[in-house]
């Protein structure tokens, strides 16, 4: 088997897990999101205050969590400059 004919199914593979990978942070920092949303619009309408603080907290952890997430799927998918250091 020639080197060339074993690159093309691991680059084929690569692409595959690669994908399934970013699938699963989309779905993750969605979900995450979703929360944030959640607990912030809860914030707002709760009136006991240390329940509201509570929901802000979760407002922010949820929050800073899914950005976290973002931002390492962005990297992921920003072209590579071929250099493997």
């Amino acid at each position: 088997m020639k080197k060339d004919e074993a690159a093309d199914p691991l680059k084929s593979e690569t692409h595959e897990i690669t994908s399934k990978i970013n699938a699963a942070y989309e779905k993750l920092a969605l979900k995450l999101r979703a929360k944030a949303d959640k607990a912030k619009e809860r914030a707002g309408t709760t009136k006991n205050e240390a329940k509201r603080a509570i929901h802000r907290r979760r407002f922010e952890l949820y929050g800073d969590a899914a950005h976290d997430i973002e931002e390492r799927l962005a990297l992921r998918r920003a072209p590579s400059d071929g250099s493997d250091d």
